[in-house]
């Protein structure tokens, strides 16, 4: 099922493996990326949180946190290194989040944070 899908990203939940798959969009690439053609990243959904914690914060920090769901190490640095690549990654993922929320795979919960 189809999550969200930006100008080079695609976000994609994969029913079988309850993981959604990060992949550059083959076509809309520029010619510099040429490289980063195959890059898949495969993210369980009980790691989603943590990606989706970060997505806004520092671009090493969501890179660290990528390097564990895929076997492109090296292209997820050119990927996570480019301004336009990765303003448009983290576009992706947050509306990725919102499709699982509205689509009930995901569920929110309020978290008590102490008692006054």
């Amino acid at each position: 099922m189809l999550l969200a899908r930006g100008r080079f990203w695609n976000a994609a939940l994969s029913k079988t493996e309850r993981t959604v798959l990060l992949s550059l969009l083959r076509d809309e690439l520029p010619e510099e990326y040429r490289e980063l053609r195959e890059m898949k990243i495969e993210v369980p959904l009980d790691s989603w949180n943590r990606l989706q914690k970060h997505a806004r914060t520092d671009r090493k920090l969501l890179g660290g946190i990528m390097l564990d769901f895929t076997n492109q190490k090296d292209q997820l640095s050119v990927a996570v290194g480019s301004d336009r690549l990765f303003s448009e990654l983290q576009s992706v993922i947050s509306d990725a989040t919102l499709s699982l929320v509205e689509n009930t795979v995901l569920t929110l919960t309020q978290v008590d944070v102490g008692a006054e």
